[in-house]
C-alpha cells in the first residue's frame, strides 16, 4: 500500500530515509548534468571562425583594439 507518510512507513527513520533519498537525488542529477554536458559538447558545431588572429589559429581572448 502507498502512504504520503514517510513516519507511518519508516517510524523512527523517516528523517534518515529523506535525507538518503536527497542526496541520491543530488548526485544523481550531478551525474545527469555531466552526461548531459559531455553529450553536448561532442554533439556541438565547432568554435566560431571569427575568433583568428593572423595565424588563422584560434586566439584565446579577442583583442579589445580600436585597430580591429
Amino acid at each position: 500500500m502507498i502512504s504520503n507518510n514517510l513516519a507511518e512507513d519508516f517510524g523512527v527513520l523517516a528523517d534518515t530515509v529523506e535525507v538518503v533519498i536527497a542526496v541520491i537525488m543530488i548526485i544523481g542529477g550531478i551525474f545527469l548534468t555531466y552526461a548531459v554536458q559531455k553529450w553536448a559538447d561532442r554533439a556541438g558545431e565547432p568554435p566560431p571562425a571569427d575568433n583568428q588572429g593572423l595565424s588563422g589559429a584560434a586566439q584565446p581572448y579577442e583583442p579589445n583594439t580600436l585597430r580591429g
